[in-house]
């Protein structure tokens, strides 16, 4: 399913699909981890953890922007950086933790 991205790793509004949110994590270090969810899925698997995941989450992407920097153009963090925010640089373990803890906010 993945995110199509008009020009390699960098991610554009125009990437996005209408109705969907971001859900944002920030790190310690002052990173921004997120997701690209669909906002009202989010709060029914909230609820019902039995919902999978893939039906929340347009795809199993974690994305990044600097601190204090637009959301716009992301990259995709490291393997590291996960390692050094969220403990595992295990993709789907992030997501979840993203939708669990995470704050949703619009485009």
């Amino acid at each position: 399913m993945g995110v199509n991205m008009k020009n390699g790793n960098n991610l554009t509004a125009s990437d996005f699909r209408e109705g969907t949110c971001k859900i944002v994590h920030k790190s310690d270090s002052g990173e921004e981890f997120y997701v690209v969810a669909i906002p009202d899925m989010v709060e029914k698997w909230k609820k019902d953890k039995t919902i999978p995941l893939v039906d929340v989450v347009q795809s199993f992407e974690v994305f990044t922007s600097p601190a204090g920097g637009n959301i716009l153009p992301a990259d995709r963090p490291s393997k590291g950086q996960l390692e050094n925010a969220f403990n595992t640089s295990n993709t789907d373990d992030v997501v979840k933790y993203l939708v669990e803890n995470g704050t949703v906010k619009n485009f």
